[in-house]
Protein backbone atom coordinates (compact mmCIF):
# COMPACT_ATOMS: atom_id res chain seq x y z
CA UNK A 1 0.00 0.00 0.00
CA UNK A 2 1.49 3.01 -0.95
CA UNK A 3 0.79 6.27 0.65
CA UNK A 4 -1.46 8.67 -1.01
CA UNK A 5 0.62 12.25 -2.09
CA UNK A 6 -2.51 14.85 -1.43
CA UNK A 7 -4.94 14.76 1.28
CA UNK A 8 -8.62 15.01 -0.13
CA UNK A 9 -9.56 16.71 2.48
CA UNK A 10 -7.08 19.61 3.19
CA UNK A 11 -7.02 22.68 0.42
CA UNK A 12 -3.67 22.52 -1.78
CA UNK A 13 -1.36 24.64 -0.11
CA UNK A 14 -0.95 28.16 -1.76
CA UNK A 15 1.38 28.58 -4.73
CA UNK A 16 4.31 31.12 -3.10
CA UNK A 17 4.06 34.47 -4.10
CA UNK A 18 6.25 36.11 -6.29
CA UNK A 19 9.18 38.23 -3.78
CA UNK A 20 7.93 41.49 -3.19
CA UNK A 21 10.08 44.27 -4.13
CA UNK A 22 11.92 45.28 -0.45
CA UNK A 23 12.61 48.72 -2.14
CA UNK A 24 9.49 49.77 -3.25
CA UNK A 25 7.60 48.75 0.16
CA UNK A 26 10.69 50.39 2.11
CA UNK A 27 9.10 54.54 3.64
CA UNK A 28 12.14 56.88 2.98
CA UNK A 29 13.66 57.05 5.98
CA UNK A 30 15.77 60.41 7.04
CA UNK A 31 18.66 59.14 10.07
CA UNK A 32 17.77 61.32 13.14
CA UNK A 33 20.40 64.22 14.24
CA UNK A 34 22.57 62.62 16.83
CA UNK A 35 24.59 63.59 19.61
CA UNK A 36 27.51 61.62 19.68
CA UNK A 37 25.82 58.20 19.21
CA UNK A 38 22.13 59.08 20.18
CA UNK A 39 19.41 61.26 19.10
CA UNK A 40 18.61 64.21 21.41
CA UNK A 41 15.86 64.67 24.09
CA UNK A 42 12.32 65.06 22.22
CA UNK A 43 10.47 67.78 23.56
CA UNK A 44 7.78 65.23 24.67
CA UNK A 45 10.58 63.29 27.09
CA UNK A 46 11.64 66.93 28.54
CA UNK A 47 8.60 68.25 29.29
CA UNK A 48 7.59 64.83 30.95
CA UNK A 49 10.54 64.66 32.80
CA UNK A 50 9.94 68.12 33.87
CA UNK A 51 6.32 67.36 34.87
CA UNK A 52 7.26 63.91 36.29
CA UNK A 53 9.92 66.14 38.97
CA UNK A 54 7.50 68.80 39.66
CA UNK A 55 4.26 66.37 40.74
CA UNK A 56 6.86 64.57 42.61
CA UNK A 57 8.38 67.55 44.33
CA UNK A 58 5.33 69.32 45.05
CA UNK A 59 3.75 66.09 46.16
CA UNK A 60 6.52 65.49 48.73
CA UNK A 61 6.75 69.05 49.83
CA UNK A 62 2.94 68.95 50.25
CA UNK A 63 2.84 66.04 52.32
CA UNK A 64 5.45 66.97 54.50
CA UNK A 65 3.76 69.91 55.86
CA UNK A 66 0.95 68.07 56.08
CA UNK A 67 2.78 65.73 57.61
CA UNK A 68 1.45 65.10 61.32
CA UNK A 69 5.18 65.56 62.76
CA UNK A 70 7.10 67.54 64.90
CA UNK A 71 8.67 70.40 62.78
CA UNK A 72 12.35 68.70 63.56
CA UNK A 73 10.90 65.66 61.38
CA UNK A 74 9.95 68.18 58.71
CA UNK A 75 13.55 69.91 58.34
CA UNK A 76 15.20 66.45 58.42
CA UNK A 77 12.64 65.37 55.39
CA UNK A 78 13.22 68.51 53.80
CA UNK A 79 17.08 68.23 53.98
CA UNK A 80 17.37 64.47 52.86
CA UNK A 81 15.09 65.47 49.61
CA UNK A 82 17.19 68.18 48.94
CA UNK A 83 20.48 66.22 49.11
CA UNK A 84 19.09 63.40 47.52
CA UNK A 85 18.24 65.14 44.45
CA UNK A 86 22.05 66.63 44.70
CA UNK A 87 23.16 62.96 44.94
CA UNK A 88 20.58 62.26 41.83
CA UNK A 89 22.14 65.04 39.79
CA UNK A 90 25.62 63.67 40.91
CA UNK A 91 25.63 60.59 39.88
CA UNK A 92 23.89 61.28 36.72
CA UNK A 93 27.29 63.37 35.82
CA UNK A 94 29.67 61.00 37.38
CA UNK A 95 28.35 57.80 35.22
CA UNK A 96 27.65 60.21 32.12
CA UNK A 97 31.10 61.69 32.24
CA UNK A 98 32.74 57.90 32.72
CA UNK A 99 30.66 56.67 29.49
CA UNK A 100 32.54 59.79 27.41
CA UNK A 101 35.75 58.86 28.44
CA UNK A 102 36.09 62.33 31.26
CA UNK A 103 38.11 61.42 33.50
CA UNK A 104 36.66 61.12 36.75
CA UNK A 105 37.77 60.60 40.39
CA UNK A 106 37.13 56.97 42.18
CA UNK A 107 36.60 59.59 45.37
CA UNK A 108 33.62 61.64 43.32
CA UNK A 109 32.05 58.33 41.39
CA UNK A 110 32.05 56.33 44.91
CA UNK A 111 30.60 59.85 47.15
CA UNK A 112 27.84 60.69 44.42
CA UNK A 113 26.50 57.52 44.80
CA UNK A 114 26.86 57.40 48.35
CA UNK A 115 24.85 61.27 48.55
CA UNK A 116 21.85 59.54 46.71
CA UNK A 117 21.37 56.22 47.78
CA UNK A 118 22.46 57.56 51.76
CA UNK A 119 19.37 59.82 52.46
CA UNK A 120 16.95 57.43 50.13
CA UNK A 121 18.11 54.58 52.88
CA UNK A 122 17.43 57.26 56.19
CA UNK A 123 14.43 58.54 54.82
CA UNK A 124 12.70 55.86 53.78
CA UNK A 125 13.74 54.37 57.45
CA UNK A 126 12.14 57.41 59.10
CA UNK A 127 9.07 56.56 57.30
CA UNK A 128 9.32 52.85 57.65
CA UNK A 129 10.19 53.04 61.69
CA UNK A 130 10.83 56.17 63.46
CA UNK A 131 7.99 58.12 61.85
CA UNK A 132 5.24 59.08 64.79
CA UNK A 133 3.40 59.31 61.90
CA UNK A 134 -0.23 56.52 62.28
CA UNK A 135 -1.32 57.29 58.83
CA UNK A 136 0.41 54.52 56.06
CA UNK A 137 -0.81 56.18 53.37
CA UNK A 138 0.87 59.21 54.05
CA UNK A 139 3.85 57.45 53.90
CA UNK A 140 3.51 55.96 51.53
CA UNK A 141 2.65 59.22 49.72
CA UNK A 142 6.16 60.82 50.98
CA UNK A 143 7.78 57.33 49.58
CA UNK A 144 6.12 57.21 46.22
CA UNK A 145 6.82 61.20 45.54
CA UNK A 146 9.81 61.08 46.85
CA UNK A 147 11.14 57.83 44.52
CA UNK A 148 9.22 59.83 41.18
CA UNK A 149 11.60 63.04 41.91
CA UNK A 150 14.90 61.54 42.43
CA UNK A 151 13.82 59.26 39.29
CA UNK A 152 12.96 62.81 37.53
CA UNK A 153 16.33 64.46 38.25
CA UNK A 154 18.23 61.81 36.86
CA UNK A 155 16.40 61.96 33.35
CA UNK A 156 16.19 66.01 34.05
CA UNK A 157 20.16 66.18 33.72
CA UNK A 158 20.61 63.79 31.28
CA UNK A 159 17.98 65.78 29.00
CA UNK A 160 19.95 68.84 29.87
CA UNK A 161 23.26 67.35 28.72
CA UNK A 162 22.43 65.88 25.49
CA UNK A 163 20.92 69.46 25.01
CA UNK A 164 24.13 71.07 25.65
CA UNK A 165 25.96 68.30 23.59
CA UNK A 166 23.53 68.86 20.81
CA UNK A 167 24.32 72.80 20.55
CA UNK A 168 28.24 72.32 20.78
CA UNK A 169 27.96 69.57 17.80
CA UNK A 170 26.27 71.73 15.73
CA UNK A 171 28.35 75.10 16.11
Amino acid sequence: MSTPTTNPGVYPPPASPTPPNPASMQPVRRPAPTVGHAPPPTAAFQGASWFAFAVGAIAFLYAVWYAPVESSDRYFLYTGFLFSVFGCVSVSKAVRDKQEGIPVSGLFYGLSFVAAIAPLVITAYFLAYDSTMDDYSHRGLLGIAYALSAFAVLAISKNERDKAAAKASVK
